[in-house]
C-alpha cells in the first residue's frame, strides 16, 4: 500500500511540477570524456545509464539584439552562446536567451537557469546529461508561458511543494494523472482534479503531457524519484509539455523554503 501511495504522489509531482575541475586540465578531461563514452557505449550491456552529470552556472546574459547571448560556465569553463548552439553533445543546447534566464533545450526536454541565482552565488545546477542519443529527436521551437513574475502562481507552487513534504495526503486528487507505459518509457497525462484553480494558473489543458521538469525526461524509471529528491531546493522550474503535437514549457518560480515555513 505504502509503494502505491508514494508512486501516487511521485506521479503528482510529474503532473504538477511544483513540479569538474577535470574539465580545466587536458589530462583529467580525456579521462572524463573516455569515461562518458564508454558508459554510453557499454549502457546495454552493463546496465548504466547513457548519462553523466554536469555542472552549469550562468554567468551572464544579454537579451537585446540578434537573439542575445549568454555566457555559461559549463564544469568550470565559459562559454559564450546564442540560442541554437551546442553546450554539450548531442543535444544540450541553448534554446532562448531571456532578460535575465536561458532556456536550455536537454534533447526535447526544458530546463531553466537563472543570472539571479547565480549572481547571488548559489551553487551551480547540476543536470543528468544524456552522452548519447535515444531515438529520433524532433528539432522544434517551444512555446513559452512565462509565469515568473506571477506572484499568485509563486505562492500556489510553493504552497504545492510545501504539501508535498508535509502533508502529502492532502494532495491526492487535487489533479488527475494518467500514466500510460509504452515502448519508449512512461508517459503522464493530466486532467482536472477538485483543484480548479491550478489548471488556468499554469495555463495547463485537459489531456497535456507531462514530458519533462526542469530538464529531466520523465520516462525513465528513476526519473521521479530524481525530481522528487530535488524539488524542495529549486527556486524556479521549467515544465515541458506536449500539447497537439506542439511543445510548451511553462516557467514558475518558487518562494524561499523560509518564507514559505514561516
Amino acid at each position: 500500500m505504502f509503494s502505491a501511495f508514494r508512486g501516487a504522489i511521485f506521479a503528482f509531482v510529474s503532473g504538477v511540477a511544483l513540479i569538474s575541475v577535470a574539465s580545466q586540465f587536458p589530462g583529467m578531461r580525456a579521462a572524463s570524456e573516455e569515461a562518458r563514452i564508454f558508459n554510453a557505449e557499454n549502457a546495454d550491456l552493463f546496465g548504466e545509464d547513457p548519462y553523466f552529470y554536469t555542472q552549469l552556472k550562468l554567468k551572464e546574459v544579454d537579451a537585446s539584439g540578434n537573439g542575445g547571448y549568454a555566457v555559461i560556465s559549463v564544469d568550470g569553463v565559459e562559454q559564450q552562446l546564442q540560442a541554437g548552439d551546442v553546450l554539450v553533445p548531442p543535444c544540450l543546447s541553448l534554446s532562448r536567451v531571456l532578460k535575465d534566464a536561458v532556456l536550455l533545450d536537454h534533447c526535447g526536454s526544458y530546463a531553466f537557469l537563472s543570472l539571479r541565482e547565480s549572481v547571488a552565488s548559489v551553487a551551480a545546477m547540476k543536470l543528468r546529461v544524456l552522452s548519447a542519443r535515444v531515438g529520433d529527436l524532433v528539432e522544434r521551437e517551444p512555446n513559452v508561458v512565462d509565469l515568473r513574475g506571477n506572484v499568485g502562481v509563486r505562492r500556489l507552487v510553493s504552497d504545492y511543494r510545501h504539501r508535498l513534504y508535509d502533508r502529502p495526503l492532502s494532495l491526492l486528487g487535487a489533479i488527475n494523472v494518467d500514466v500510460v507505459s509504452g515502448e519508449e518509457g512512461r508517459e503522464y497525462y493530466i486532467s482536472p482534479g477538485r483543484d480548479k484553480l491550478i489548471f488556468p494558473a499554469l495555463a495547463l489543458e485537459p489531456s497535456d503531457r507531462i514530458r519533462a521538469l526542469n530538464g529531466v525526461d520523465l520516462s525513465g524509471g528513476q526519473s521521479l524519484t530524481e525530481v522528487y529528491e530535488r524539488l524542495d531546493d529549486v527556486s524556479h522550474m521549467a515544465i515541458t509539455i506536449e500539447r497537439n503535437r506542439e511543445d510548451w514549457v511553462v516557467m514558475v518560480d518558487f518562494e524561499p523554503i523560509e518564507a514559505g515555513m514561516k
